[in-house]
């Protein structure tokens, strides 16, 4: 019993880097699919675990950047500059990003509507303003165009997927 509880803090952080490394691969194969969603699902778990990867980070930052979320995008992009900052600029970020990410305003396109309800009396009464409505879901995609560009994919085979530049992958994400 004794010997048992000796081993089991080791176990443990094994047990989690194992879980980890699932996640981050998980994220990764997801990622490629064109699947953000579940990409980001399986990153967030992989950084919870204690897996501080530069490819999680940026390809994190990417996802929540695609889907407007620039203030936890700019965590992400930040952390990824601060695991590996030379590899950080080859990838082709200016010093400046990160300052510009946290400085705009999340989802700052969208529009504001206003609710005006009229009683009988003639009168108006102006209700509580919100956000426009989400634009249609379309699964794991961003838009439809991604999901159009996931359909036009052939399908992965045994044995193939293995020789994929995951650089040049992220840079079409700028490119547009």
């Amino acid at each position: 019993m004794g010997l048992l509880c000796m081993f089991t803090p080791s176990l443990r952080r094994f047990f989690l880097s194992v879980r980890a490394r699932y996640h981050f691969w998980g994220g990764q194969r997801a990622y490629r699919l064109g699947r953000l969603k579940k990409a980001a699902r399986h990153f967030q778990e992989a950084i919870s675990y204690g897996y501080e990867s530069f490819e999680a980070y940026l390809l994190l930052g990417k996802i929540l950047y695609r889907e407007g979320n620039y203030p936890r995008a700019a965590i992400f992009f930040e952390r990824a500059q601060l695991t590996e900052p030379g590899r950080y600029l080859l990838e082709g970020y200016p010093d400046d990003f990160v300052t510009t990410l946290r400085a705009r305003k999340e989802r700052a396109g969208r529009p504001v509507y206003r609710i005006v309800v009229e009683t009988e009396e003639g009168g108006t009464q102006t209700r509580h303003t919100s956000p426009a409505p989400k634009v249609a879901a379309f699964g794991d995609f961003v838009d439809q165009e991604e999901h159009d560009q996931h359909l036009l994919r052939p399908p992965i085979r045994p044995g193939e997927g293995v020789d994929v530049d995951w650089d040049e992958e992220a840079r079409k994400f700028f490119s547009k």
